[in-house]
């Protein structure tokens, strides 16, 4: 899905940045997509159709027949099979009513915005990080089609950029217990902050938890709309096809109902049941049934995304191999015995005091919307710089330490 409508939004000059992985745009751009489409067949069936005919007595005029379908339409019809018999009492009837089919299309967009509302909230709580995810995600994309003179250029100025995000977001030095957050910092995430350098993979472990209760949650507000037990609807379809049953006939969908309504007139008050069917709950039981299925395999994929996510941020093994992996491209880093104690203090170091938990989140979205080569090179850039600073400082408290020594003798 990604490459398609990738490629169709580039060839139309919309530009793709992605600062999430696959599953998350599931939720808050596929199936928004997917709800919208929904919505929009639904309510062709009901405002250009006929979402209701109803089998009136032959007496009914052509203006009762209309009366009867539009009374029949706002008000709810109820069910019941036709091998029972009907009711007599007026309160039976109306515990079977149906009070959905009018506000699907209405559930339908309540259903897509709630869909969108994690990412809402995303875009809210990365605006307070001190970087931009847009602005590095475009910088990210132009990198790629641009001479290797402007390219040179454009990564001088995202390596400075990166760095004075990174260099500004100085440990937190007030309160108490100072080193011990620090330290917890690294594995727990309720130790998070700008400041422990945590804060955008604890908002990102935050919006995977939105997504996957937002896709639970959904099942219980859709059982709760319909009036039926929805939470079991999927079992009950699997069952029947299992079974060798007819699944396309459910009673959450009916096609066709009952409907009571009164004629005034005069002093003299009618009232009648007519039988109606309802063609619009072909298109409901369909949707309905997809959107369980949906949700399911949506609330599977969101918790398997935030659990592995959750392992990668907690290990900070995951971190390290990630830098490792593109400083072995520029020839910066050496494998296993040949690689001496010096440079894996100074890349462990690089990794855990500089970069963090956020620099390595920033990178793999620099990645995701750029390519290994260009990566490879702003962590180089990066770490060259870094590794500079340290030896400057090492030379200068050498040199202070010497003065000193002289002072004294």
């Amino acid at each position: 899905m990604d490459h398609v409508l990738g490629t169709v939004q580039a060839q139309v000059g919309l530009r793709t940045i992605y600062d999430d992985d696959f599953i998350d745009r599931l939720n808050h751009y596929y199936t928004v997509i997917l709800l919208i489409v929904f919505t929009v067949i639904v309510s062709t069936n009901q405002y250009v159709g006929d979402p209701i005919e109803c089998w009136c007595p032959a007496d009914f005029t052509e203006n009762r027949v209309d009366y009867t379908n539009f009374v029949c339409w706002v008000s709810n019809t109820y069910y019941i099979p036709m091998q029972n018999q009907i009711p007599v009492n007026v309160d039976n009837r109306r515990q079977k009513e149906l009070t959905y089919y009018q506000w699907v299309p209405i559930i339908l967009l309540i259903l897509a915005l709630l869909f969108k509302m994690p990412r809402m909230v995303w875009k809210v709580l990365s605006a307070s990080s001190g970087i931009s995810m847009d602005k590095l995600g475009n910088l990210a994309k132009e990198t790629q089609y641009i001479s290797p003179e402007d390219r040179e250029k454009k990564l001088n100025h995202i390596v400075k950029y990166l760095d004075q995000w990174l260099s500004g977001v100085q440990h937190y030095r007030a309160g108490m217990c100072v080193k011990l957050r620090e330290s917890a910092s690294k594995f727990a995430c309720c130790f998070c902050g700008r400041h422990f350098g945590n804060y955008l993979v604890t908002c990102v472990l935050f919006i995977k938890l939105l997504y996957l209760v937002n896709a639970i949650s959904q099942l219980y507000i859709l059982n709760a709309f319909l009036g039926t037990d929805y939470s079991v609807y999927g079992i009950e379809v699997l069952t029947s096809l299992y079974n060798g049953e007819d699944w396309t006939y459910s009673p959450r969908f009916p096609r066709v109902t009952l409907c009571d309504f009164e004629i005034r007139q005069m002093t003299n008050l009618q009232r009648w049941t007519v039988q109606c069917v309802l063609p619009i709950n072909l298109f409901n039981e369909k949707i309905f049934i997809f959107l369980w299925f949906w949700h399911v395999l949506l609330a599977f994929l969101s918790a398997f995304s935030l659990v592995v996510s959750a392992y990668a941020f907690m290990f900070p093994q995951h971190r390290k191999s990630y830098i490792r992996k593109y400083l072995l491209l520029n020839k910066l880093y050496k494998t296993g015995r040949m690689a001496s104690e010096r440079e894996k203090k100074m890349v462990r170091r690089f990794v855990d005091n500089y970069l963090r938990h956020d620099g390595c989140y920033v990178l793999r979205v620099f990645s995701n919307n750029a390519n290994d080569v260009i990566t490879s090179e702003i962590i180089k850039y990066l770490y060259q710089d870094y590794v500079k600073e340290k030896e400057q400082r090492e030379n200068k408290d050498v040199d202070t330490n010497g003065l000193m020594e002289d002072s004294q003798k």
